[in-house]
């Protein structure tokens, strides 16, 4: 009962935080990114999924957003969707750390799950709970931080624990 009191809390915490449209980077930087009300609305979302997903396997302590790992997952999902190419490699030859890199976020830990073609967010979460990496990535008790994007059916959700 704790537990599920204290995963509730820590989800509305999460969701009511992920609403306001300027959303801090949470590497240190003074820099904001500006989000759209719909960002913030998938971003609470995903928040609350994850909060939840993690809590029911006893990681109780919920994600906090980072604007970096927002800001490389964004990245990732336009440049699939601008070139329709569905990798973890970006055309330009990157990886997922040095998208992490580029967008200032120093990683100890990183994990990358994309996804083509749901038009949900609840079929993009259960597509990759199915599967065993994709959720593996999820419930890493490694992350600490999280960036979801979207840029049509793109999905784009990043892991990471910064240094």
């Amino acid at each position: 009962m704790k537990i599920r009191i204290t995963a509730i809390v820590a989800t509305l915490s999460l969701a009511l935080s992920a609403c306001n449209p300027s959303v801090s980077n949470t590497t240190g930087s003074s820099e904001t990114q500006r989000l759209s009300l719909g960002q913030s609305v998938d971003i609470a979302a995903v928040g609350a999924r994850i909060s939840a997903l993690r809590a029911g396997q006893g990681l109780v302590r919920p994600l906090g957003h980072s604007a970096a790992l927002q800001a490389a997952a964004q990245a990732h999902a336009d440049d699939m969707a601008r070139t329709g190419e569905f990798s973890h490699r970006g055309t330009n030859g990157s990886t997922v750390s040095s998208r992490l890199r580029s967008a200032g976020y120093n990683a100890c830990f990183n994990a990358e799950n994309i996804a083509y073609g749901q038009t949900r967010i609840a079929q993009v979460f259960q597509d990759w709970m199915s599967s065993p990496g994709h959720r593996r990535s999820i419930l890493a008790a490694e992350a600490t931080q999280f960036g979801f994007a979207r840029n049509g059916t793109y999905s784009v959700l990043l892991l990471g624990r910064s240094c």
